[in-house]
């Protein structure tokens, strides 16, 4: 039973449960409402439903994919720990309980704000089932269904709590498409590009001759759009200022944000190897975490940026603790 629960670890990802709760408490501090310590258990508690059943629903149809991939060990199905029909029904009762939380809303708040949080949330889940089950196999599907999905999580989080948007809401929602999802995505075709071509997955990176252990070089165009994408979320950092006007943000900016950006953009041009990806992107977790939840230090103050970057942190490490045998587990190919 243990060996089971860690295999659902493993395959709903749970590392990454407060980087997907945090994207929906950034929409409610963004928005004009005001966040309370239960809308964080709330976001919390929803997001880890979210994350993990969409992410074991992912993996099923990822069985053929991630037997090619340098850690087919990710697969708790693919590795036989778990069966076909275990995975299905915590798929199933995920949607369940998803569907409960959400409607719980109708009961706490204003029935247009629970009604926009509901469209959010249930448009944030299909474009996720919609990649899960065929998106893979679509061009531009792979690189930004994710990007859709999250930036309707941010629009959950600001309705969630009776809220409207603000400037920084939409700031932030150009963040997590360009610095959250779709270089995430970026960072997952460079790294599986053998696995996906194997199994017709139209990603970017396929498209442009990615293969595993080729090094990029600067003029190779999956770098440049890697390089994009960088600069698209350094923009909106920037746009963060202009509407802050804090010579110190600007400073943060120009000090940590861009060098850290081109640290990250310099190992993936220079590394070839998939663990050697897979640290490189660890590193960029970490920095443009940091980076991406400082754009409301304008609307919140530090205290929220530096709650958001320990949240992040310490999800990933009890997350990790968790799991067996999952590709981002804390201190797996360390050596």
């Amino acid at each position: 039973m243990f060996e089971k629960l860690r295999a659902f670890a493993d395959m709903g990802r749970t590392q990454g449960v407060t980087t997907s709760a945090s994207i929906a408490v950034v929409g409610a501090l963004t928005s004009t409402g005001q966040v309370e310590w239960y809308h964080l258990v709330y976001f919390t508690v929803l997001l880890a439903i979210g994350h993990m059943s969409l992410n074991v629903h992912i993996a099923l149809g990822d069985i053929k994919l991630d037997s090619h991939t340098y850690v087919p060990s990710r697969n708790p199905v693919a590795s036989g720990i778990l069966s076909k029909k275990d995975a299905e029904y915590f798929v199933y009762g995920g949607v369940v309980a998803l569907t409960v939380l959400v409607l719980l809303l109708f009961l706490f708040i204003d029935f247009t704000s629970a009604l926009m949080a509901a469209l959010c949330s249930v448009s944030s889940y299909v474009w996720l089932v919609w990649y899960g089950w065929k998106g893979k196999k679509y061009v531009l599907s792979y690189d930004f269904s994710f990007s859709v999905t999250y930036a309707f999580t941010v629009l959950f989080g600001v309705f969630a709590i009776g809220g409207m948007p603000t400037i920084y809401t939409w700031i932030f929602i150009g963040v997590v498409i360009f610095a959250a999802t779709a270089f995430a995505q970026w960072e997952n075709g460079l790294k599986d590009a053998d696995a996906d071509r194997s199994d017709g997955v139209k990603s970017l990176a396929v498209l442009t001759g990615v293969k595993n252990n080729m090094r990029l070089y600067l003029t190779h165009p999956y770098f440049l759009y890697g390089v994009l994408l960088k600069t698209l979320f350094i923009f909106f950092c920037f746009l963060a200022f202009w509407q802050y006007q804090n010579i110190y943000y600007l400073l943060f900016i120009l000090i940590y944000g861009i060098p850290s950006q081109v640290f990250v953009m310099y190992r993936f041009l220079t590394r070839e190897k998939a663990v050697d990806h897979r640290k490189t992107i660890l590193f960029d977790v970490t920095f443009a975490g940091i980076l991406a939840y400082s754009v409301i230090i304008g609307k919140t103050g530090v205290f929220w940026v530096l709650f958001l970057i320990v949240y992040l942190i310490a999800g990933y490490l009890v997350g990790s603790v968790v799991q067996s045998k999952c590709e981002f587990k804390f201190g797996r190919f360390s050596r």
